[in-house]
């Protein structure tokens, strides 16, 4: 067992001033071009990604509506007896539906079902199976089940004094707390227990493992490892009477845990923390009805999604659809925007379901002023090997001066087992351990100091602040640069000492404070939307940590990663829920985007801004959509949009419409009518008509703003966005080869292709395909959609061909051709690409 000295509290109050600045700190331009750097040293620190098999795993969309249609068809609005009527019809529905398709040799094995946000269920499908239900008239569509994981980076201890009373500064309202407001949180488990959330847990789900209660669950294997991040993300909501004062945004509002992400097998035969689309949407049906009886009158407030899918930004998917239904259900739905870092120019990194049009989505700003740096020395012999400061990526730092032992990746994340040796004694004690990126984590960093290390070195860069205070006071974490760290690696191997020697803590000024953080992805969605919605502080925010230290204290820790902005951002919806009750969730949404703090940041990696509690508090009128898209141009021409202006004052309203400044080149706008008159609680349509003739064919972004003014209150900002999609190829390298001298079940032909593709002009860019369709043709005759995909990422698929007809029928030996089409999501032409294919 470790024990855990007193923490420094002057470093602390260091750590935590230089993290709450963000409210105070002026906007700045995009970071220069050393964020690169900060960016490429933030990856692994967020999370390593474990892999994980969903191999036919699917969710089936049925075309009949689901609660959340129905109640919209009605107006929004039901009584309790009509929607636990119509959730019981819907089931109903279902299970015939199931029945039938169990009868026509399906074979299906249904995981989850869902009626209140979306009309469908998730099962695991055979080839066969698959292809029947997406030819069968009652499915809308079958999609892939994709794998989310936290939008994290490292966690660490906070005890003692000295921080500041809020988590992040000016989001505070005097006399507004929170209360009477429940957030669902969809994340891991939350420890309930935790003095700083006491109070403010309400009775769970687990939908992953059913009974918990929504409890935070430990490793299976090793002990004293629990899921973190759903106590984090609750402390940065609604923690209270934490050290020194510390407390979340709104202290006190409602947590129910939904435990959608959490210890589950992956594929190397461990356990690892993750989610799946399919444990999402039934967390939104949990959020909606947390007593499952059908009716959703007491649906949480706000739900907030901490889990994200890698660069699956697409904007109609289940999770888009159920996000969707939850608004409708009057749940306003905040998601992260991914830690996958500067990507664009037109289709970016942004994660799932960032896309969705009804979520707010969410990027993670980096206030701090400053950050610490220390001086590293390493030396073999006289030669001094490396000589230079780097940033302090955990834990206050005194001198230290020790051997290096390299710890191979084999060892690190496995628990204790490898960093001993079989007679129980410690690899690292006494000295530096050197960790490979690769296994480059949270975990692995305590791993090392539970073994004794004095300090940790990483191969690679490493940010500041990355691991915050999860390690021992005097035990530093820094990152060598990669060269460096392999010349020690390789003197190590040759049997060589190497000793580094790592100094104290010194401050350095950040020149982009108030920008947004290097790892926060940005946009647009595969559509051509623009996302996010807003920023809001995400690195090293305070909070409380599950379970206990080892000398028995209560933990407290820092969290980075766009899931904290967008914690940061459910407890500023739940102050301005509680401070205006009456608005639905998509007025909610308005606000906080229409009031976010104008900048010079870039809109497709910071949306409308910073968010901004006190102008959302004041705000009279709001914009639907809170941010405009004219999606993707196509050719030349105009693109057309229309946008409602809300008043939900209660006094009469005149709003002029406008634009904050003049159209970037090659885009006029014009705005009809410039000026609306709006009745209390009335709205009015403003047309927005975007004429791009002139716009350069050059792939990239057209940003601008449209201001709508009303007199004596503050002007409501909506971000525009045109996109200019790069030329390039969605389907490559279409082939098809025989596995046998007849085409059969048993020996089919295989068609293989690429779909979708990653460029890298001017920076990276993804392309994915919405829809991917292989037809069968005979001469001119199309005989039918033998394999439809939806959502596809860019990779390399392959496709099994049976010598089947669409009808399932064998067809008769001979030529056929196979077409292939790649419909991308942004409205731009379909691609496509033929291939002989002969049935022996």
């Amino acid at each position: 067992m470790r024990t855990r000295p007193s923490r420094s509290r002057a470093w602390v109050a260091l750590c935590i001033a230089a993290t709450v600045a963000l409210g105070t700190a002026g906007a700045r331009a995009q970071e220069p071009s050393e964020a690169a750097l900060d960016e490429a040293g933030w990856q692994g620190v967020l999370g390593n990604r474990p892999a994980v098999s969903t191999a036919q795993r699917f969710v089936v969309l049925l075309d009949s509506p689901s609660l959340a249609t129905r109640v919209r068809a009605a107006g929004g609005l039901a009584s309790e007896e009509e929607m636990r009527g119509w959730t019981d019809a819907i089931v109903r529905q279902q299970e015939q539906f199931l029945s039938r398709m169990a009868a026509s040799g399906a074979r299906m094995s249904v995981e989850y079902r869902y009626a209140r946000v979306i009309n469908g269920f998730s099962a695991r499908l055979d080839p066969t199976s698959l292809e029947l239900l997406e030819r069968d008239r009652e499915v809308a569509g079958v999609y892939p089940v994709r794998i989310a994981y936290p939008a994290q980076s490292g966690e660490g201890e906070l005890e003692g004094g000295g921080v500041l009373p809020t988590s992040v500064a000016d989001l505070e309202i005097a006399g507004l707390d929170g209360r009477g407001v429940t957030v669902a949180l969809l994340d891991t488990g939350v420890d309930p227990s935790h003095p700083y959330l006491r109070g403010s847990v309400l009775p769970g789900a687990d939908v992953i493992s059913p009974g918990s209660g929504g409890i935070a669950q430990l490793h299976p294997f090793i002990p004293g490892r629990p899921e973190r991040h759903g106590t984090e993300l609750a402390g940065i909501i609604t923690g209270s009477d934490g050290p020194g004062g510390l407390h979340g945004i709104a202290p006190a509002a409602l947590i129910r845990p939904v435990r959608v992400a959490g210890w589950q097998p992956n594929a190397e035969g461990s356990f690892s923390i993750y989610s799946r689309t399919d444990q999402i949407l039934a967390g939104l049906e949990v959020a909606v009805d947390p007593n499952g009886d059908g009716d959703s009158h007491d649906a949480a407030r706000i739900a907030l999604v901490g889990v994200v899918e890698p660069y699956a930004s697409f904007r109609d998917g289940p999770l888009a659809r159920a996000i969707e239904g939850a608004s409708t259900l009057d749940v306003l739905t905040i998601v992260p925007a991914g830690n996958d870092g500067r990507a664009g120019p037109a289709y970016g990194s942004l994660a799932g379901p960032g896309g969705a049009p009804s979520a707010v989505t969410v990027a993670a700003a980096d206030g701090r002023l400053a950050v610490p740096t220390v001086r590293v020395r390493a030396r073999s012999g006289l030669r001094v090997l490396y000589d230079g400061v780097v940033p302090l990526g955990g834990a206050p730092s005194e001198t230290v001066t020790a051997p290096v032992v390299f710890v191979r990746r084999r060892t690190v994340g496995s628990g204790i087992p490898g960093l001993f040796t079989r007679e129980g004694v410690s690899t690292v004690a006494g000295r530096t351990a050197l960790l490979p990126r690769a296994a480059l984590s949270g975990d692995s960093v305590e791993d090392a100091t539970s073994a004794g290390a004095l300090a940790v070195l990483v191969d690679g860069p490493l940010p500041a602040g990355a691991f915050s205070l999860d390690v021992p006071p005097g035990v530093p974490v820094v990152g060598l640069p990669a060269g460096v760290a392999a010349e020690i690696r390789s003197l190590l191997d040759d049997g060589a000492t190497v000793v580094v020697s790592i100094g104290g803590i010194d401050l350095t000024e950040r020149g982009e404070a108030g920008s947004i953080a290097a790892f926060s992805s940005r946009g647009l969605v595969f559509d051509g939307s623009l996302k996010p919605d807003l920023a809001a502080p995400g690195v090293s925010v305070p909070t409380s940590e599950p379970g206990r230290g080892d000398d028995g204290d209560v933990r407290f820790g820092t969290i980075s990663g766009t899931s904290a902005a967008a914690a940061v951002t459910a407890g500023v919806a739940a102050i301005l829920a509680e401070g205006r009750p009456s608005l639905t969730a998509r007025a909610l949404h308005g606000l906080l985007v229409g009031s976010a703090k104008r900048s010079d940041l870039d809109p497709a990696s910071s949306g409308a801004g910073l968010v901004d509690l006190r102008t959302a508090i004041q705000q009279e009128v709001l914009a639907e959509p809170a941010v405009i898209s004219f999606g993707a141009r196509r050719g030349s021409g105009e693109i057309q949009r229309t946008v409602r202006v809300h008043n939900v004052s209660r006094r009469p309203v005149v709003v002029t419409i406008g634009q904050a400044a003049l159209a970037p080149k090659g885009v006029e706008i014009t705005i009809d009518p410039p000026r609306v008159r709006l009745r209390p609680g009335g709205s009015a349509g403003v047309t927005l008509v975007a004429d791009t003739s002139d716009l350069s064919s050059e792939a990239g972004i057209a940003t601008g703003e449209i201001v709508f003014r009303v007199a004596g209150s503050p002007d409501v900002h909506a971000p525009w966005a045109v996109a200019v999609p790069e030329r390039t190829d969605l389907l490559s390298g279409v082939a098809v080869r025989q596995t046998g001298d007849r085409t059969s079940d048993e020996t089919p032909a295989v068609l293989t292709l690429v779909a979708g593709a990653v460029s890298s002009v001017p920076d990276p860019q993804v392309r994915a395909v919405d829809t991917l369709r292989i037809e069968l043709w005979r001469g001119r005759e199309r005989l039918g959609v033998l394999a439809r995909r939806r959502e596809v990422l860019p990779g390399r698929y392959a496709f099994a061909l049976p010598g089947r007809a669409p009808n399932g029928s064998r067809l008769p030996r001979g030529a056929y051709v196979l077409r292939v089409v790649a419909a991308p999501g942004d409205g731009t032409p379909s691609q496509s690409a033929k291939v002989p294919y002969r049935v022996r």
